[in-house]
């Protein structure tokens, strides 16, 4: 290491001093008192360099081997003793008192003598890490250095090397103490954010806590009133039912009262019958009188028999000519519909020309897929009862629930107590045309008429597939757009209509009439998601949604197919296992489920594979089998799940701000985009992407409602 190097790296006031000399060689440093040295304001003193010994104190080139020559190996030691204000103090064993039993070299009982000499000049004496105790060491380290000629370059590279190290630690410290500083401020900054954030939620809570009880008071009120009017309905009910029988009762009587004021006056008739009779018995034959109003008697009870008969048996049928009146109107309106039938069917042939090959293709299908449910089938010709579900309330779902597990005497029983409650649904019900809703902007354009529009009375089977023709051309239409933006279901339905029909007042009798067949099946799932959707109470993109869904569990199951040779066939186990891969977070319960499904929908308890193509089948109104039906389940499900965890996040904010939304779906879901996050709020608060955040606060329960008919799916999700 070079000579510039080390003088770089020492301390002042050493630093400005040459290595080479002695500090006893040159008298420039010997003055009045002797040589000294500054540290800070503060002069201190320098042992005289005559004042060693020549060749005694100073011999250079030789280490006294002190105490090892000496008689004993007893050595001078020092000691740290804690003192009363608690700091270490060095202390050796002649300031404690004990005699030294073997003298030290002259040269080291000087050096030592000086640096405590200097510890007590400048105050450093308490052992603890100084500055000033440093430059006293390192002044008596420069001493020694100087006197051991021999040892001189080994413990210069030492000292050289220690004073580095030094003066690179004090650079890391400087270094680091803004950074201290900024920790200890930030620290505080936080500390101070933390005790405003929690008093803030201390009254926040405070403040929810008394809404919540609020509530809850109101909730038990509102209960106690439900409870109330409960007791009155059944109150009336009772009154209504004796009421009822007090009719029926005064019913009775009325005929009794009637049936005897006849008798009474048949009595009176006979009366004076008998004596006009009498009096003419008086000029005529009395016993040829006497027969003759015997048999008189007898005609007029036969014909008054007869005439009771026929006003108990036909006393409520019309008259003849009514009947014929009404008979001649239904056959003019029978033989209008079936001209317009025919016209229907003509126009319909020319539209199914265009779909000659894709309804080739479905046929097809159908026809394949009629043949293998007639062969699992036995031969015996059976009803078709899942017919009854287009006439029971609540649609299919609630039929399977009815039906399962009847034989036949028992769905007939099932239908007779239905038909008996009045729960048949009744598709010829309704009058013979609709009103006009008018022409004014809120109306959707599909209805913007004025007068009657013919009632068609559309069937369950006409709209589905009318429904599925219509979202078939709705996605073609969407994936021509250039904008990826989809158009809406209500305008779209008007270009539907309008490219299949073309007149006007067929636009509007169609739409009027899908429109009302919407409303009456909406029970049903698919035609109700159809209703939704047009009528903007449910987002149009639950359908795509399950369709991708659909679509993408069969590319799944596909490469899975694929991956083992392209069988079309799945065993259970893989099977089961896709199902587990694809549908990310699905219990096992619902795994089990969906295989169960798929058994019962294949025929295929008793087998290990699963020819799985054939659950994604539907039929011409677009309807799927039970396992489809249950993946369709289990995306709802996910998005309730969703909407339960932002109504958590809510909990009782009420109303529920722009920003409270998009914290509680921040929350609920960590990795959503700002994207979605502002297309559902869009859709809770009805409005635009561009004007959402100045929407104003809405209920909560609305809020909640909204999410429930919205497309909202957790990121990470397959869809």
């Amino acid at each position: 290491m070079s000579e510039g190097k080390f003088a770089l790296a020492r301390l002042p006031p050493i630093s400005g001093r040459n290595p080479a000399f002695s500090p006893r060689s040159n008298p420039k440093f010997e003055g009045v008192s002797g040589a000294t040295y500054k540290l800070g304001d503060t002069v201190h003193q320098l042992p005289a360099p005559h004042a060693l010994r020549p060749f005694v104190d100073t011999k250079a080139g030789e280490i006294d081997t002190w105490p090892a020559h000496a008689s004993g190996h007893s050595v001078p030691a020092s000691s740290l003793i804690l003192t009363k204000n608690k700091s270490l103090v060095l202390v050796n064993d002649e300031a404690m008192g004990k005699p030294r039993i073997i003298p030290k070299p002259r040269f080291l009982d000087q050096l030592e003598i000086y640096l405590k000499k200097e510890i007590r000049a400048l105050g450093v004496i308490e052992v603890e890490p100084n500055e000033l105790r440093l430059q006293a060491h390192r002044e008596v380290f420069e001493y020694l250095i100087e006197d051991f000629k021999t040892y001189k370059p080994v413990l210069s590279a030492i000292k050289n090397e220690y004073e580095m190290m030094l003066a690179y630690q004090r650079q890391q410290i400087r270094e680091l103490e803004p950074l201290k500083q900024m920790l200890v401020t930030v620290s505080e900054q936080c500390d101070q954010k933390i005790i405003a954030i929690r008093e803030e939620e201390k009254q926040e809570l405070k403040d929810m806590r008394s809404e919540n009880k609020s509530l809850q008071n109101h909730i038990q009120t509102l209960n106690n009133e439900k409870k109330d009017l409960q007791t009155q309905v059944k109150k009336l009910q009772e009154d209504l039912e004796e009421q009822y029988l007090h009719y029926r009762d005064e019913c009775d009587a009325r005929k009794l009262l009637i049936s005897d004021l006849n008798d009474m006056r048949y009595q009176q008739e006979d009366y004076l019958l008998s004596k006009q009779k009498q009096e003419e018995e008086d000029e005529g034959d009395p016993k040829t009188l006497k027969i003759a109003l015997k048999k008189a008697r007898e005609d007029e009870k036969a014909a008054s028999k007869r005439l009771n008969e026929m006003i108990a048996n036909y006393g409520d049928v019309i008259p003849r000519r009514d009947f014929e009146g009404m008979e001649k109107k239904y056959n003019e309106l029978l033989a209008k519909v079936e001209v317009m039938n025919g016209d229907y069917m003509t126009l319909k042939r020319e539209h199914d020309t265009l779909l000659e090959v894709h309804k080739q293709v479905v046929k097809q299908r159908d026809e394949f897929y009629t043949e293998s449910e007639t062969l699992k089938r036995s031969s015996t010709p059976r009803p078709d009862w899942e017919k009854c579900a287009d006439f029971v309330k609540g649609g299919i779902g609630r039929w399977k629930e009815l039906s399962d597990g009847k034989r036949s005497n028992e769905l007939v029983d099932i239908l007779l107590s239905e038909m008996a409650s009045g729960e048949i649904v009744d598709n010829s019900s309704g009058a013979e045309y609709f009103e006009g809703q008018g022409t004014g902007p809120s109306i959707p354009k599909y209805l913007r008429c004025e007068g009657q529009v013919r009632n068609r009375r559309l069937g369950k089977r006409d709209t589905s597939l009318l429904i599925k023709d219509i979202w078939r051309e709705k996605i073609a239409h969407d994936a021509e757009k250039s904008d990826g933006e989809r158009e809406s279901l209500s305008d779209f339905l008007y270009t539907y209509l309008k490219r299949r029909f073309g007149l006007e007042q067929m636009i509007m009798e169609w739409g009027y009439n899908l429109h009302d067949a919407c409303q009456r099946y909406s029970h049903d799932e698919h035609i109700g998601l159809f209703w939704g959707a047009l009528s903007e109470e449910i987002d149009e993109e639950i359908y795509h949604s399950q369709l991708k869904c659909v679509q993408k569990l069969l590319t799944h199951l596909t490469n899975q197919d694929m991956a083992q040779g392209n069988k079309n066939k799945l065993s259970r186990d893989d099977f089961k296992e896709s199902l587990r891969a694809y549908l990310s977070g699905i219990e096992e319960e619902f795994v089990n489920r969906l295989v169960k499904a798929a058994e019962q929908e294949l025929d295929a308890k008793d087998s290990n594979e699963f020819e799985y193509k054939n659950l994604f089948m539907e039929d011409d109104e677009g309807r799927t089998g039970s396992f489809l039906d249950d993946v369709r389940k289990f995306h709802t499900q996910e998005r309730m799940k969703f909407v339960d965890e932002i109504k958590t996040q809510l909990s009782d904010i009420n109303p529920v701000s722009v920003n409270d939304l998009k914290r509680a779906i921040t929350l609920a879901d960590m990795e959503i985009n700002k994207e979605k996050i502002d297309k559902y709020m869009s859709w809770a608060f009805k409005t635009t992407k561009d004007k959402v955040y100045d929407s104003e606060p809405v209920e909560q329960s609305t809020i909640i409602q909204r999410l429930q008919h919205g497309n909202l799916l957790k990121t990470g999700w397959k869809v």
